[in-house]
């Protein structure tokens, strides 16, 4: 298994999955559950839409595994989030697959924030805890690969481009250490030359370099330094921003998740605050139009269509592949996020930056 370059041509590939509709039979109001059973059933129906193209274009896909017995799922009486996003977990660098043993702290600290139950020695036990039950999702897709366990959490699928021998890694907050990151990396990955993007957050809800010379972008970011004389695309906010119902969502779930025409249903609203909180995002600050899978140099897939994304793939013969996720807003994921890329078919190049 080996990833150099992220837009050589993709031959294996993890695609995300979550509960089974059955999963929810814990629901006990029948109307709440049998929404969720729908959320599950389309999630998956999706992800075959998106399996189906992949494996045509001779694509092997590899899938987590849910156990049978859900109380395996369930972590000191929480239910531990589905495995709809393996971008999350790891990450192919070259010959090895770096997997983060220990859960994002930065993550830690703000939902440490939010709670008061656990003392902090507490709470990075149980964190410790269901990070260890979200890796054994993929524990058979581990063994197909030559894993590199680290203590790093900016070494994640998410956070990182690969561009043959150079690597990007993108800032998780406005308050990182440039120099420590730098130096992290740097004694990590010693053999390849080492950027620090400053996105903030998930890199790949920021930026994506489609092709050599080409970026899409969601910032006012003109990545002189990182990618100096490359076109960037800056792409406007996704369309449901306007959207009335998913405005009036924000105001009672801080613009977390949405699933239309249930923005206010009470009995929605306290199931996903009370068992399902850390399984979504903030995904009123989400334009999936930037969160792209690429097959091979010339196709990519995305979520939905963005005319500006789509025009400047023509401009550089590649052609877009449109799979409708749904339920992204309440996933708060697009197809990168669902994704993640074991092995693509190429050599480790210097591409120029």
């Amino acid at each position: 298994m080996t990833v150099y370059q992220h837009w050589d041509p993709l031959e294996v590939c993890v695609v995300g999955q979550a509960y089974p509709p059955e999963f929810y039979s814990w629901i006990k109001d029948s109307n709440t559950r049998k929404k969720f059973e729908q959320v599950a059933a389309e999630t998956e129906q999706d992800f075959q839409q998106l399996i189906q193209l992949l494996e045509s274009f001779s694509v092997e896909v590899l899938r987590p595994h849910i156990p049978k017995q859900f109380d395996d799922c369930m972590v000191d009486g929480v239910w531990v989030p589905p495995p709809v996003t393996p971008r999350d977990y790891f990450i192919q660098i070259h010959d090895k697959l770096w997997v983060p043993v220990t859960p994002n702290a930065n993550h830690a600290h703000n939902a440490f924030k939010k709670q008061s139950a656990k003392t902090w020695e507490q709470f990075q036990a149980h964190d410790q805890a269901k990070h260890i039950r979200k890796l054994k999702f993929y524990s058979e897709v581990f063994e197909r690969s030559d894993v590199k366990p680290t203590n790093c959490s900016y070494i994640s699928g998410c956070f990182v481009s690969r561009l043959g021998k150079d690597l990007f890694f993108a800032t998780q907050t406005v308050f990182d250490d440039w120099t420590v990151i730098q130096r992290q990396v740097d004694t990590l990955f010693p053999h390849t030359t080492n950027h620090i993007v400053d996105a903030q957050g998930h890199g790949d809800a920021v930026y994506c370099p489609v092709a050599p010379g080409l970026i899409i972008s969601i910032a006012d970011e003109d990545y002189k330094e990182s990618f100096p004389n490359w076109e960037i695309v800056h792409l406007p906010e996704s369309h449901y921003a306007a959207h009335k119902m998913f405005q009036a969502s924000m105001k009672l779930n801080a613009g977390k998740w949405y699933i239309p025409g249930f923005e206010q249903n009470p009995l929605i609203l306290e199931t996903v605050d009370s068992y399902m909180d850390d399984w979504v995002g903030e995904v009123s600050e989400t334009v999936f139009g930037v969160n792209i899978l690429i097959i091979n140099p010339k196709n990519v897939v995305l979520a939905e269509h963005n005319n500006q994304a789509e025009e400047a793939f023509a401009r550089y013969g590649i052609t877009s592949h449109i799979v409708p996720f749904r339920h992204k807003y309440f996933w708060d994921a697009g197809i990168h996020c669902v994704t993640n890329d074991l092995k693509r078919r190429g050599i480790l190049q210097k591409v120029s930056i």
